[in-house]
């Protein structure tokens, strides 16, 4: 087992969800999987998908598809659009296939996706405040995961991602908050160091990251990072 040759991620483009606070869309009656892409999420990946073009086939008319072995995709549908985009020939039931996996969705905030803050209040007194006890790395809220929860998918998902990816090209459109704790798992990131990158909203949408398997001497190989958080679409949408 290794790892894949080239990994590619990509932050899923700019969503119904990125347009609303918390509390908007705690009140938008939609569930959070399936917002949809704004018509600037669907320009932005168009322009994500140029830049991979460029990047691994020297044209803008080059079929990405041509290119990687395995696209994975979380099953939100800002997820799925994206990655449909980027790759338009491919389908999620067909050859040549994308797969959808529920361990690179984003992390379920439980009350929060359906309560405002100040309905939580008054229902669940005291909740607010044991999230401040507790801290946004240790904070379950109800019916919902924390942040190791979601760590514990990620080092599933890297199982099978050096099982059955290895030497493959392999893209993968995710969510912002779980690529940060991807990386934290890959580079060791401190707990206090992933909380930072979270509040600066590290990842922007339809952003690229790309990692490739570098050998070392007598040992496993490592994924080692190439590009980060490269915007494509910025200053031109």
């Amino acid at each position: 087992m290794g790892w894949p040759n080239m990994l590619v991620l990509v932050r899923h483009a700019e969503s119904e969800g990125n347009l609303r606070s918390a509390d908007e869309r705690a009140q938008f009656e939609m569930a959070t999987y399936a917002y949809a892409l704004t018509p600037r999420g669907r320009r932005q990946a168009e322009k994500t998908k140029e830049y991979l073009q460029l990047y691994f086939g020297g044209n803008n008319k080059y079929d990405l598809s041509l290119f990687f072995d395995v696209r994975y995709a979380s099953y939100y549908e800002r997820s799925r659009e994206t990655l449909q985009i980027i790759l338009p020939s491919a389908k999620f039931y067909e050859p040549p296939r994308l797969y959808e996996d529920p361990r690179l969705a984003e992390a379920q905030r439980g009350i929060y996706h359906t309560m405002t803050n100040d309905q939580i209040e008054e229902r669940f007194p005291g909740e607010l405040a044991r999230k401040a006890r507790e801290g946004l790395y240790h904070y379950r809220p109800l019916g919902g995961e924390n942040w190791p929860d979601v760590e514990l998918r990620i080092h599933s998902f890297l199982g099978t991602l050096s099982r059955d990816c290895d030497g493959k090209n392999v893209i993968m459109v995710v969510h912002g908050h779980w690529l940060i704790l991807f990386q934290r798992l890959i580079h060791h990131f401190s707990i206090a160091e992933a909380i930072a990158k979270y509040k600066a909203g590290v990842f922007e949408n339809a952003s690229v990251t790309i990692y490739q398997s570098s050998p070392v001497a007598g040992c496993h190989p490592r994924l080692e990072l190439v590009e980060e958080n490269i915007v494509p679409w910025k200053g031109l949408i």
